[in-house]
């Protein structure tokens, strides 16, 4: 036991939080592209005093990117939009990856029957969810739950849009943030990405910078899936190394509560077992504030590769093992 905590100690000094970073990418609208798309939706509604469904419409038809604020308007994420779509007309159907479509493409240069009816059809949810005519909250559940329409902008409907449009006090900002986050919506657009770019693209940035031959699996489950059949084990590592003929698999986990990294540490040992079976090493790297909360999940993850466990801070480390220095060695006549 004493051994056991003396040896995750030493691996603890260099994690390091990531809860404090935010995704940057471009499936998010930047300020000022979010601040035009709001200036179409306010004009095309007269600031909100005529915000019937057609008016809606037609502002999405010519500024699919207005969709943004319309949604925040009402709190909907694309696939509860979606939902609502059905809530409202049940013979029309969507989904969260054709709304997201529709909102991060420009319109099209020539008419499209395609994309008039899918501005309808959000226009006629948004409507009929602000009229509280659908996601209402049920009687039973009312000492309990509040409905996302219950907050300053929207308690009163289009009225409350309209009366809000002109500004609001900064306790109300605050208050905003207090109970859902500045950047909430930012955070679940990247729920993958975070730990790919915390983890996954500084490896890959250090194995291009020496030249080292990987294969990096795509994000998703189906990238997993793509390299466990490729390379014979399941589940699939986030790097195989070298790319033909490996000899090291590595996996990353970002954790920043206790409760996950539970789970990613039996991913790590399970992806080790399944590189043992096949004659490879692993490795794990891994970061975030939950790995010290559960020092027991990272003693199982440094037992079960052995030590070759890494963190940010620690990542350079990785090239000093034996498999990556043969592939160098192997490599370096080539480099001239």
């Amino acid at each position: 036991m004493q051994a056991g905590n003396l040896l995750v100690t030493g691996f603890l000094a260099h994690t390091r939080p990531s809860f404090h970073l935010i995704p940057k990418g471009d499936s998010m609208a930047d300020e000022a592209s979010f601040a035009d798309a709001y200036v179409a939706l306010a004009d095309g509604t007269e600031n909100f005093l005529r915000p019937d469904a057609q008016s809606l419409a037609e502002v999405l038809r010519h500024t699919p990117a207005a969709l943004a604020p319309l949604r925040m308007i009402v709190g909907l994420t694309y696939n509860e939009l979606a939902v609502a779509i059905t809530l409202a007309d049940a013979g029309a159907r969507s989904s969260g990856e054709s709304l997201k479509k529709f909102e991060r493409n420009p319109p099209p240069e020539q008419a499209s029957e395609r994309h008039d009816q899918l501005a309808a059809k959000i226009a006629q949810a948004v409507t009929a969810a602000m009229r509280r005519e659908i996601l209402t909250v049920p009687p039973s559940a009312e000492a309990y739950f509040h409905s996302k329409l219950d907050k300053r902008d929207t308690r009163a409907g289009w009225s409350s849009v309209q009366a809000d449009a002109g500004g609001v006090p900064y306790s109300a900002l605050l208050y905003q943030r207090y109970v859902g986050g500045v950047w909430r919506q930012v955070q679940d657009a990247y729920s993958e990405v975070k730990g790919d770019a915390i983890l996954e693209f500084p490896l890959r940035d250090l194995l291009d910078e020496h030249g080292i031959p990987y294969h990096h699996t795509r994000p998703g489950a189906s990238g997993a899936q793509e390299t466990a059949e490729r390379y014979g084990m399941s589940p699939g590592p986030d790097f195989v190394i070298p790319d033909e003929s490996p000899t090291l698999v590595v996996e990353s986990k970002v954790g920043e509560d206790g409760g996950t990294v539970r789970d990613k540490a039996a991913r790590i040992k399970s992806m080790t077992s399944a590189a043992d079976a096949r004659g490879l090493k692993a490795c794990a790297v891994v970061d975030g504030k939950g790995w010290t909360e559960r020092t027991a999940a990272l003693l199982e993850v440094v037992i079960a590769t052995q030590g070759r466990t890494y963190t940010l801070s620690t990542l350079d480390q990785i090239l000093q093992l034996p498999e990556i220095q043969t592939v160098s060695h192997e490599l370096r006549p080539y480099w001239g």
